[in-house]
């Protein structure tokens, strides 16, 4: 049964918890691909004064392949940036909840195809529009819900304050017609309403669990035992959450033009640990985040049927007519955020020649080219 300690007493049961191999469905590669070089030019893109600090891990075949880290994940410390840095990946995260989403989705006896209103709480039914009877599993991890038409919406700029990814927030947001099916318009709150939806699928597809039957602004422990349980242990990623496991030494981000102001630590900390995971959140380090692709790849922590929702619908990735930098049969998502000048920029995903690369950044990149745009090219090079 899931209490309010079960944050302490799962971190202790996934210490024991063994470190996955990549099941035998691998892929003949398309192409091959020459990791060296991928390396190389995540290092020449990263490295030289190019950003603060980063780290980057690739694998091929399922196997880890190469990894790389250089300049300060705190200056102030004078700590170095490795590959095991821990920081929020940001908007990396959706990869992970929409995974997570669709394993339960399928644990649930459901499809991408169901509608996720028999799937909110009631007092959220209660005041929505009807409009939102017609929005599908699909529509909210594909980012074709109509919620960004929403928010962007002139005639709601007065209430755009109240549509926050909090749960009060989610509900005002409801309140609003939505055209189900809309044209892709990229919006964080789609994966807000994803946390909300999946204890209850989770509820349904384990009711001698101990769930209770429904879960309002308290999803994000429930979130995290899930991605924890279903997705990392069996991939062996340690215990991951939305905060620093030692703010005193955790990695800050910082502007590139003026390091020496000094960093900030990002983490989704107070209230607004209630988001916890969904647009954005976890900390995870570059070694964390490929180990995930390699293992969400090769069939050990969603079935094949969960990879084919996310690959032939989009979810979860950033499509193509997006990342029009991406090589052909490749999936990614990134990550960025800047406050006061100081950012993290991440990105991870999948390639040609069964290879997956990640990145971690904190700061701006120099260039001002795309983290999964440096990846990309990063993969054509060794190609």
């Amino acid at each position: 049964m899931i209490k309010g300690t079960m944050v302490a007493a799962v971190v202790a049961a996934f210490a024991l918890a063994g470190t996955g191999t990549a099941a035998a469905d691998i892929g003949t590669p398309v192409v091959n691909v020459d990791t060296a070089k991928v390396a190389q030019s995540l290092e020449a893109a990263l490295g030289g004064g190019n950003t603060v600090g980063y780290a980057y891990a690739i694998t091929e075949n399922g196997q880890l392949a190469k990894t790389g880290a250089a300049g300060k994940a705190r200056l102030d410390e004078n700590i170095a940036f490795t590959p095991n840095t821990r920081i929020d990946i940001m908007s990396a995260t959706k990869n992970v909840v929409a995974a997570a989403l669709l394993k339960a989705t399928e644990s649930a006896g459901l499809t991408p195809e169901t509608p996720i209103w028999s799937y909110l709480p009631p007092d959220l039914r209660a005041d929505a529009a009807p409009s939102w009877q017609q929005v599908k599993i699909k529509h909210i991890l594909g980012h074709t819900s109509g919620l960004g038409q929403v928010v962007d919406d002139p005639d709601n700029a007065a209430d755009a304050a109240k549509m926050t990814p909090l749960y009060a927030g989610i509900k005002f947001t409801l309140t609003k017609p939505v055209t189900a099916g809309a044209s892709y318009r990229y919006e964080n709150l789609n994966y807000s309403v994803a946390r909300i939806v999946l204890p209850r699928l989770w509820r349904l597809a384990e009711p001698s669990r101990g769930l209770p039957d429904w879960i309002g602004p308290n999803s994000a422990p429930y979130m995290l035992y899930y991605v924890n349980e279903k997705l990392f242990a069996p991939a062996g990623i340690p215990w991951t959450t939305c905060l620093a496991s030692n703010p005193d030494t955790a990695p800050h981000a910082y502007s590139l033009s003026d390091p020496g102001a000094g960093g900030s630590l990002f983490q989704l900390s107070g209230a607004n640990f209630e988001s916890c995971p969904s647009y954005r959140g976890l900390h995870m380090s570059a070694v964390d985040m490929v180990r995930w692709q390699a293992h969400l790849r090769h069939g050990t922590v969603v079935s094949p049927t969960v990879r084919q929702w996310m690959d032939s619908q989009d979810l979860g990735w950033r499509p193509h007519t997006v990342y029009t930098f991406m090589p052909a049969g490749g999936e990614a998502h990134g990550g960025g955020y800047t406050v006061n000048g100081r950012s993290i920029n991440t990105c991870h995903g999948k390639f040609p020649g069964n290879v997956e690369v990640s990145v971690v950044v904190n700061s701006q990149i120099k260039s001002g080219t795309h983290p999964c745009s440096i990846v990309a090219t990063a993969v054509k090079s060794g190609s």
